[in-house]
């Protein structure tokens, strides 16, 4: 199963998160399955977003999709991004 998890420091959630929003559709249509949004305990500038895919193909092209130095403008990102393509492979228990 493909998974992409996404490190961003923002310096407003906010805003972040409404572009996120403004980005669903997009998502979508490229065979986005969800997204989970987590925050650092302790340090809530830190954002991670672990969205599940159909293919990594279709992850791969969301994540070339529109221009990103704007998207990270609008959406308050300091810094590039690090983004890492995951396979789960197992479940364990608890």
């Amino acid at each position: 199963m493909p998974f992409v998890l996404v490190r961003v420091s923002v310096t407003d959630y906010r805003r972040w998160k409404q572009v996120m929003e403004d980005h669903v559709a997009k998502r979508m249509e490229l065979g986005s399955k969800g997204t989970r949004v987590f925050r650092d305990a302790e340090h809530p500038d830190r954002v991670l977003c672990l969205t599940e895919w159909g293919t990594f193909a279709r992850a791969r092209k969301f994540m070339g999709w529109g221009d990103p130095d704007e998207t990270r403008r609008r959406s308050t990102v300091t810094g590039a991004p690090e983004v890492l393509f995951l396979n789960q492979v197992d479940t364990l228990p608890a």
